[in-house]
């Protein structure tokens, strides 16, 4: 499984129980406080089946402003306007790092200390950066390499008709989508 903005490892971990020894999961949590909670909370429940890593997901390789919001972390962000629309304001802004999935799978060797080479089940919650995750998947989009999309869409940034158009040109159909009013909707796509 991969964990694209794991926060505090809540996802992480109940994967990490479900594929067991025999399976593996890469959470990527580019908030420098809630990384610390990750790696802590990874530590705590003895997971030797997750590696964490301190990067967010994008569509290039840079670095980029990450917003914290203040009242509530996990509404976080590197779109400024969200942390605002999610009613909360920023408490503080860090530089991080951006790299592409398509390049985490390229380099998982060094990267993850083994090669990817299929991904069950893909979870993103990026609050309002999909569409640009997704575009940084395009080359292992293009081969099938990950099986499942589990996506929580931040309708105030991305349409979910837009990440369902794109992961349909990949050969992916729709399972459900699971409305939460005007805030978000999560997408659940598989490889046809």
């Amino acid at each position: 499984m991969v964990d694209v903005g794991a926060y505090v490892g809540v996802y992480s971990l109940w994967a990490a129980k479900v594929v067991g020894s025999d399976g593996f999961v890469v959470a990527f949590e580019p908030n420098p406080l809630a990384f610390a909670w990750l790696v802590r909370n990874i530590e705590l429940n003895g997971a030797k089946n997750v590696k964490a890593l301190p990067y967010a997901l994008g569509d290039g390789i840079a670095w980029i402003t990450l917003y914290a919001a203040r009242e509530n972390p996990g509404a976080s962000s590197l779109v400024p306007d969200h942390v605002a629309t999610a009613g909360c304001s920023v408490a503080r802004a860090f530089k991080v790092p951006v790299v592409t999935l398509d390049y985490v799978v390229e380099s998982s060797e060094s990267l993850v200390g083994r090669r990817i080479e299929g991904v069950d089940l893909v979870k993103i919650d990026v609050e309002g950066y999909e569409m640009r995750v997704l575009e940084g998947f395009r080359n292992s989009l293009s081969r099938g390499l990950a099986e499942r999309f589990a996506i929580e869409v931040h309708k105030d940034q991305v349409s979910t008709g837009d990440v369902i158009a794109f992961l349909e040109g990949y050969g992916y159909r729709l399972d459900s989508v699971v409305s939460f009013g005007r805030v978000k909707d999560v997408v659940y796509m598989r490889l046809a």
